[in-house]
């Protein structure tokens, strides 16, 4: 339990004191922060760690944690038992890593998955800005449903028949309909979830010119973003938008060899616009760019059940935030059951994600170290 905090602040001193030492353990270790501009709070930071590799730069790791900001609690875990369990020395001889903590700082310490403006970044990254006045015409057809208006109680009849409300629309429209016109992203309604924005937030552009300055350096490099909530409790889901480059699609065959990988097209998954581990490509152009989400299942969203009591809470949160509570009942439930989705307080849980995490990082860096790939 020694990775797991219980605030921000302790998540990020955590990562500082952890990138310190590997500082003075390697040869040219950088370090750094973004500052995040806010009106509510003047110490939002992402922190950053660059290891070069030591000898001849090939290949580099990006692993990023906190992109939705309160999922950053179990990715700065993941990071943590990464850099005390997994790295080792001989790893870094043409192997470079950079360690990305807290993408979003102020969702991370005010439990929201989303910024202070509401922008959902794993829906800001798209590779040209015409996503940002595209349309979800699904998302439109159910938006009354997906963003109620007015204060949140949990004694009222639309909070206590959610779920049957859900099951006729399901009847309807049929759930993965359902869940991919709510999870894809959208980018009209302000106040709704999975909003995307208008325009690239600023830690979005700061992030870019880190990746360019750094993996400009090195011929292939691998994306993996470190994400909680969807999928089986407890199981590590490796999800990716299908893959067309037949080249990448290659790398991750090779690289999480004998790992399910949902690409995405299956019942149960869904694709997403805008997506983090696509900003790479966006930024270094000339380079074979692999990307890979690892998402840690929390409350079984892969079931029917799951899924309708995770979307409630979305949606419930998310009302809140905008249209506030009838009473502290309504607000302390709402609120803990949001943390419990994306932050498990099961000590069972915690060991058993980062055991998993563990053990799928060292084969993937194994793997990684061996792969031969074909420079783009």
């Amino acid at each position: 339990m020694e990775y797991f905090f219980e605030t921000y602040e302790e998540c990020r001193d955590s990562f500082r004191i952890a990138a310190k030492e590997l500082k003075s353990k390697y040869n040219s270790v950088q370090l750094g922060k973004i500052e995040v501009e806010s009106n509510v709070d003047p110490d939002l930071t992402v922190d950053w760690c660059y290891i070069p590799a030591q000898k001849t730069p090939e290949k580099l790791l990006v692993l990023t944690s906190g992109i939705h900001g309160i999922e950053g609690y179990t990715g700065s875990a993941i990071q943590l038992a990464f850099i005390k369990d997994v790295l080792k020395n001989e790893l870094l001889e043409k192997l470079g890593i950079l360690l990305i903590h807290g993408a979003n700082p102020y969702g991370f310490k005010y439990h929201r998955k989303v910024t202070e403006y509401n922008v959902d970044l794993n829906r800001n990254c798209a590779n040209n800005k015409e996503v940002f006045g595209s349309e979800n015409s699904g998302y439109q057809k159910i938006v009354n449903f997906l963003n109620p208006e007015g204060e949140v109680s949990i004694d009222k009849l639309q909070y206590r028949f959610f779920q049957l409300n859900a099951i006729y629309k399901i009847i309807k429209e049929s759930l993965p309909v359902l869940r991919q016109a709510a999870l894809q992203g959208q980018y009209e309604f302000e106040k709704g979830i999975y909003y995307g924005g208008r325009q690239y937030e600023p830690q979005i552009k700061a992030i870019s010119s880190l990746l360019k300055e750094i993996a400009n350096k090195y011929d292939i490099i691998l994306n993996v973003d470190l994400h909680t909530g969807y999928g089986e409790r407890g199981i590590t889901h490796l999800f990716i938008n299908p893959i067309g480059n037949k080249t990448v699609l290659d790398g991750l065959n090779y690289i999480f060899k004998d790992e399910e990988i949902d690409w995405g097209n299956s019942k149960d998954f869904y694709t997403i616009n805008g997506e983090y581990v696509n900003l790479i490509n966006n930024v270094v152009r000339d380079k074979l760019c692999i990307p890979m989400c690892f998402e840690v299942g929390t409350m079984d969203s892969n079931t029917t059940l799951g899924a309708l009591k995770s979307i409630q809470i979305m949606i419930s949160e998310n009302q809140g935030a905008h249209f506030g509570y009838k009473d502290q009942k309504s607000e302390a439930k709402v609120k803990d059951d949001f943390l419990e989705m994306y932050y498990p307080s099961s000590n069972e849980w915690r060991a058993r994600i980062i055991k998993d995490n563990n053990e799928k990082l060292r084969k993937m860096l194994v793997q990684f170290q061996k792969y031969e790939g074909i420079k783009n």
